[in-house]
């Protein structure tokens, strides 16, 4: 579920927030939906304020939910491949390289993969904190 129809959690005043009815913090607990959990007081407000549809609030919960999960899925799933140092291609200098930086964007842009090619990288092995 990946919209981008949810509405923008912005607080009107820096106003305290008041939290969650225990038994609806109980039950977000139980069912381990920790984003809502946090999110979901400034999120009321927000739509009570706003006037958000039942739909918008739950659309805004859900998705919040979501990218909490998936971010933390990312570092479970780094941390559990062991790699020795964290790389990312934003991290990668291109000009420091022997590729050329029309083949390293169009590698970026995974293309490659939705038209089905092979990919094969070789070159030495070079491990550099």
């Amino acid at each position: 579920m990946t919209t981008t129809s949810a509405k923008p959690v912005n607080p009107v005043a820096p106003q305290s927030v008041p939290p969650l009815a225990a038994d609806l913090d109980a039950g977000l607990r139980r069912l381990k939906l920790a984003a809502i959990r946090r999110t979901a007081p400034e999120v009321l407000i927000t739509a009570k304020t706003q006037r958000w549809t039942p739909e918008e609030v739950l659309r805004t919960l859900v998705e919040t939910e979501l990218a909490a999960r998936d971010a933390s899925n990312v570092v479970n799933r780094l941390k559990a491949a062991g790699f020795p140092v964290a790389k990312t291609l934003e991290s990668f200098d291109v000009a420091a390289s022997s590729i050329q930086p029309k083949v390293f964007d169009y590698l970026c842009s995974l293309e490659w993969i939705r038209t089905q090619q092979n990919l094969a990288i070789i070159g030495p092995a070079v491990i550099n904190g």
